[in-house]
């Protein structure tokens, strides 16, 4: 199956001995999207494959569990049952994230044997745009850690030992992929890209800080938050 993107192709195609796979679902656009596409391959392609959700949650977003399983629960609605148990562990700090995970898939490689890993990890916003974002102190805001620019030699597949279908798609193609899937009034609202927890009145987990990386890009990407 090929996901057309003007950014670039995602063309997903999985072993005939695959038959379970993890999927990384965080709660926010990116994520979810890639839930969409593999669901709708497995659910029209290969129905034989069971998907397992793994959700890592930092002690300060909690919102990630909750956004999590929404985008889970509307893909549950909308492909049926393809998805196995649901794996979810809470990391203690930034450098116990990757730590978490490793754990988690080491665990579904030992419990259930997968053949594949999908996440979604996008590229950045060309330099010139996200050198706009600022941080709440109206200083330049730092792009996140990992190496998310965009290489011509990164393929979708099987990057850092896992698919990553938006590896050199960036928020705004993002949003093409939801225009294409018709998601958009759908799923995208189901989702949180902001990494911020307690800069507005009332802890309002369905608010977007606004002003966080990840919600300028979010902004900048779909031209709304919701």
């Amino acid at each position: 199956m090929i996901f057309k993107n003007s950014q670039q192709d995602f063309e997903l195609n999985l072993d005939n001995s695959i038959k379970k796979v993890s999927y990384k679902v965080s709660g926010g656009a990116d994520s979810a999207i890639v839930g969409y596409m593999l669901s709708k391959y497995v659910s029209e392609q290969r129905p034989d494959i069971k998907i397992y959700p793994v959700t890592i949650i930092h002690p300060n977003k909690p919102f990630q569990e909750i956004y999590s399983k929404r985008v889970l629960n509307f893909l549950k609605e909308e492909f049926g049952n393809i998805f196995g148990e649901h794996y979810i562990d809470t990391c203690k700090d930034n450098d116990d994230y990757a730590q978490s995970q490793k754990k988690i898939i080491a665990k579904l490689r030992q419990e259930h044997e997968i053949g594949a890993r999908f996440a979604g990890i996008t590229a950045n916003p060309p330099s010139k745009v996200y050198s706009t974002f600022l941080d709440f102190k109206g200083k330049v805001a730092e792009p996140p850690a990992d190496p998310r620019d965009r290489v011509a030699t990164k393929k979708p597949q099987l990057q850092y030992d896992a698919y990553l279908p938006l590896v050199n798609v960036d928020k705004k193609g993002v949003a093409e992929y939801y225009n294409t899937f018709n998601v958009r009034d759908k799923l995208y609202p189901l989702t949180r890209s902001c990494e911020s927890w307690d800069t507005w009145e009332g802890y309002d987990i369905n608010k977007h800080c606004g002003q966080c990386w990840f919600c300028q890009e979010r902004l900048w990407g779909f031209g709304s938050y919701t």
